[in-house]
């Protein structure tokens, strides 16, 4: 199977093909702000270094959420469109269970994590690829509440820059062996995305949707304009 993969869901833009099993390709470009212009030309370098073509690819990856609302729509609209247009396969493979997969070789129990600002995560907890806490958006004591009720293990933060938050996470964990994820651990890597990829189930084009774990800003003024709770086929949709 030949997999092409994406993640635009952070400020790192990454794609990556793996053929068969083996990664043939990956690359990053950190700290990008232009993901829509960055993103088919990275694609483009990717078949050229390998020899396919998109006709060859069976199956577009692509990291579906949490992450940027922007860059989020810009991968899956990227991997949707491609998908539907040469017939083949969708999968949309959760930010934080990728990243998770970075530190997945040592057994311990990895905390996935992207800063959603005011000690507030968007964050999953995972055993390998078994998820343990599922993915969702915290409050910091809210999460370190759930990490504390589990069974003694060594707990590896990966994501986000926990420098401001170390003190805390610590104090909120005292008695339990934490620890954080240094350098391109902490980074979400399309090669990631592409393994998780290989025995996902594939998702319709045209239902897939980002999961942001949380609402727009959009949505919570439609909540305060019409007093009605946002639905994804409410008037909302027609409106704006």
């Amino acid at each position: 199977m030949k997999i092409l993969s994406m993640s635009t869901a952070t400020s790192d833009l990454s794609v990556a093909i793996r053929q068969d099993g083996q990664l043939t390709f990956a690359k990053m470009e950190k700290n990008q702000r232009n993901h829509s212009v960055d993103l088919d030309p990275l694609i483009e370098e990717g078949l050229k270094e390998t020899g396919l073509t998109l006709k060859a690819i069976d199956r577009f990856a692509v990291a579906i959420g949490p992450g940027s609302y922007t860059g989020l729509r810009v991968g899956l609209t990227t991997a949707k469109m491609l998908a539907s247009i040469l017939g083949k396969d969708l999968v949309g493979v959760s930010t934080l269970k990728a990243l998770a997969l970075n530190c997945a070789g040592r057994n311990a129990l990895v905390v996935a994590a992207l800063d959603a600002r005011n000690q507030n995560f968007f964050a999953g907890a995972y055993h390998g690829q078994e998820a343990v806490i599922e993915d969702g958006h915290y409050a910091l004591g809210d999460l370190l509440d759930q990490i504390k009720a589990l069974p003694d293990q060594e707990i590896i933060f990966t994501g986000s820059d926990f420098t401001k938050y170390a003190d805390a996470i610590k104090e909120g964990l005292a008695g339990k062996q934490v620890t954080f994820a240094e350098g391109d651990d902490n980074l979400l890597q399309a090669g990631q995305v592409a393994l998780l990829a290989e025995k996902a189930a594939p998702i319709d084009p045209d239902q897939a949707v980002p999961n942001y774990l949380r609402r727009t800003q959009a949505e919570y003024d439609w909540q305060k304009k019409t007093g009605q709770a946002f639905e994804a086929d409410s008037a909302y949709v027609e409106e704006v």
